[in-house]
């Protein structure tokens, strides 16, 4: 029994008990003193109720000076401890609360400081012997970031253990731990899958090749798929895609040009072989006759010719699309020709963006540029890059002999570079659908090639996020997952910013974020986060906390559009929020309209808090990360995502504090929560 007794309680207990023995004694003396002294007993009871009376009130105010400074200082010396032995907190604990304890909070402290240094010896020598493999991650982490190609490993079960820059901007909503077949098609990659197995087990180690879809049916994919196997047993799978939508479009386009060809050509062509054996087979034919059949054949000739030249447009804007076309400087052209044309050759003119194949172009102006430099009586070469409107204009000037169309088109009817195969300096200029032609100037002549003009790229920051793998998720989900240990599950911590509290008498959300934790950490990189429309006015009132207004939320999505969009984020993970049914009313009573059910396992961390520091008085957001040691930036407070980073590291330290207290299962979880009856009845919206 003596362990379900709170420190406090035993305190109270104990002062009751010296009341009461207190109040016996006195009694028992007056019964003494009268049957020794005789005498009415009036004065007797008197005195013993006063005197009780101010033994009980005077045991009763000790006993709260006591508790208050005394007991539950003690208590949260403690829980200030415990907490520091289950995580990391770097904050020193607070000694003012328990200045009446002596030498006990200094010693906490103490404790406390020689804790923060043996983490940090340890952190020092695991940082020492890991530095090399940190290099090594580096370097994996950014060779795979900028790899041109998607690339995703996932689980057996398709969870998501890696994915790169490329695979998020071809398949969107990509996350850890999050299933694969969210957003491609099942079935082309089970197929392959099951290939992949029966070629492994006539021991073929080739990867398999497949077309697949995304789940919007919006690209196609070619992708090749390999199988992980550890200690013999396959461990997942890599997936390596890359967009063949364009490709399939332009395949497609090119066939039905060649079929529209055939089908345009035949006719004439018939018609035109008619026409010559009619007049073969008569010598004798009349002028009149003749000129007819001349005239006819005339028109089946232009028509055939049109019918090709409209083939031919069509065919160059085909393979202009397929033609990879970068934003290339035109400075980083012209320094591509200076360095290999040293001499006579130098650029004048600002920096321009073009779009352009830039190895074809660079291979192009430097065969010209050799070529007419065959003359020696030509030099004084200048590049110089104009714009003109939607073009910019690569312009090459010299000073001497001119050159001759002809010319220009031997050297551009050579191999481009062995790079290139038997691709032509012609076929450059057609795939980029321009032309290079030679005109004078008023100080010698000049080269011309039209491109066209690029918008300049913009520079961003590197992406310092490390969250895009994790090769060692938990185990499938086996089980009720009441019955899951808590470090096996994903969370969605979020939050919402209203236009009220009252979100039964018509407030409504203008803004709502989240961010995933996963294997205990923080996906930094995997966050949500949107202003919402709420189709009404937000109070200044509303406004003076949030900072959002009407203006900010004009054009930005309604609730339906949004909350369909969260809920496809929550996917198969567990909702943590600080006071949770506050924001759960919000999204509940929009479900009907959203045709959707927030059905999600809820924990609250104001709930968590209560459980796991059942003498606080305080279970605000900042009151708990000033007690996990959790910075919260000013300018980020009250907004839907500071808010939401902000609990998402006070509860990544709380799954620490409930393993240490006992609690592992969600159901454990969510079973301490509903305990703290009091806070549940208030949180009542």
């Amino acid at each position: 029994m003596h362990e379900r007794l709170g420190l406090r309680l035993r305190f109270a207990l104990f002062f009751a008990a010296l009341a009461l023995g207190g109040m016996a004694v006195l009694v028992l003396g007056l019964w003494f003193g009268h049957a020794r002294a005789g005498g009415p007993p009036d004065g007797y009871v008197i005195a013993g109720m006063v005197a009780g009376c101010g033994l009980l009130g005077l045991a009763a105010w000790i006993g709260l000076l006591f508790d208050a400074n005394v007991a539950r200082p003690i208590q949260a010396l403690a829980a200030d401890l415990q907490t520091r032995a289950g995580v990391d907190v770097a904050a020193d604990i607070d000694e003012a609360p328990a200045r009446y304890l002596g030498a006990l909070a200094p010693a906490a402290n103490a404790i406390h400081d020689a804790l923060a240094a043996t983490r940090d010896a340890q952190a020092r020598a695991v940082a020492e012997r890991t530095a090399a493999l940190n290099r090594e991650k580096a370097i994996f982490e950014a060779l795979l970031r900028d790899l041109a190609e998607g690339v995703v490993v996932a689980t057996p079960d398709h969870r998501i253990m890696l994915y790169n820059r490329a695979a998020l901007g071809l398949l969107g909503d990509l996350g850890l731990d999050r299933p694969l077949t969210a957003v491609l098609r099942p079935e082309p990659l089970t197929h392959a899958l099951d290939r992949m197995g029966a070629r492994a087990a006539r021991g073929e180690a080739e990867a398999e090749r497949f077309l697949a879809a995304t789940a919007s049916g919006e690209r196609f994919l070619m992708a090749r798929v390999s199988p992980v196997a550890v200690a013999g047993r396959r461990a997942g799978y890599v997936l390596i895609f890359h967009d063949a939508t364009e490709d399939l479009e332009a395949h497609a386009e090119l066939d039905h040009l060649f079929n529209t060809m055939l089908e345009g050509i035949r006719r004439p062509t018939a018609a035109i072989g008619a026409l010559f054996d009619a007049i073969e087979a008569d010598p004798d034919m009349g002028d009149e006759m003749r000129s007819a059949f001349f005239a006819r054949l005339r028109g089946e000739q232009a028509m055939l010719v049109d019918r090709m030249n409209q083939v031919a447009d069509r065919y160059g804007t085909a393979t202009t699309r397929r033609w990879p076309m970068p934003a290339v400087a035109s400075d980083d052209i012209f320094d591509a020709l200076t360095a290999r044309l040293p001499g006579d050759l130098r650029f004048e003119g600002a920096r321009q963006f073009v779009r352009c194949d830039g190895f074809a172009i660079s291979e192009l102006l430097a065969r010209v540029i050799e070529g007419l430099r065959g003359d020696d009586r030509r030099d004084g070469f200048v590049l110089r890059a104009v714009p003109e409107g939607r073009e910019v204009c690569l312009e090459l000037h010299w000073r001497g002999p001119p050159v001759s169309d002809g010319q220009i088109d031997r050297w551009l009817s050579a191999p481009l570079s062995a790079g290139y195969g038997e691709y032509l300096g012609r076929d450059a200029l057609e795939g980029h659908g321009t032309e290079l032609w030679a005109e004078p100037t008023e100080t010698g002549h000049r080269l011309l090639l039209p491109l066209a003009a690029a918008a300049a790229p913009l520079l961003t920051p590197a992406d310092p996020r490390p969250e895009f793998y994790d090769f060692s998720l938990p185990p499938p989900a086996a089980g009720a997952l009441a019955d899951r240990p808590l470090g096996d599950l994903s969370f969605v911590v979020f939050d919402t910013e209203t236009t009220g509290l009252a979100p039964r008498q018509g407030d409504e959300i203008v803004q709502i974020a989240g961010v995933r934790i996963v294997n205990g950490r923080i996906l930094r990189g995997e966050v949500f986060d949107t202003l919402v429309n709420p189709g009404r006015h937000i109070p200044a009132a509303s406004t003076a906390v949030h900072g959002i207004d009407d203006a900010m939320v004009r054009g930005s999505p309604d609730v339906i559009a949004a909350g369909r969009r969260f809920h496809a984020f929550c996917e198969g993970a567990v909702l943590v929020a600080h006071n949770a049914a506050f924001d759960m009313t919000f999204l509940k009573m929009k479900e009907d309209r959203l045709g959707l059910r927030f059905d999600h396992p809820v924990l609250c961390t104001v709930l968590l808090s209560a459980a796991l520091y059942p003498h606080a008085e305080d279970h605000t957001l900042d009151a708990l990360a000033c007690r996990f040691g959790v910075r919260l930036e000013a300018e980020h407070r009250h907004t839907a995502l500071g808010d939401a980073m902000a609990t998402a590291e006070v509860f990544r330290q709380m799954l620490g504090m409930l393993q240490v207290s006992g609690v592992r299962t969600l159901g454990e979880a969510v079973a301490r929560s509903n305990e703290m009856h009091g806070i549940r009845r208030a949180q009542s919206y």
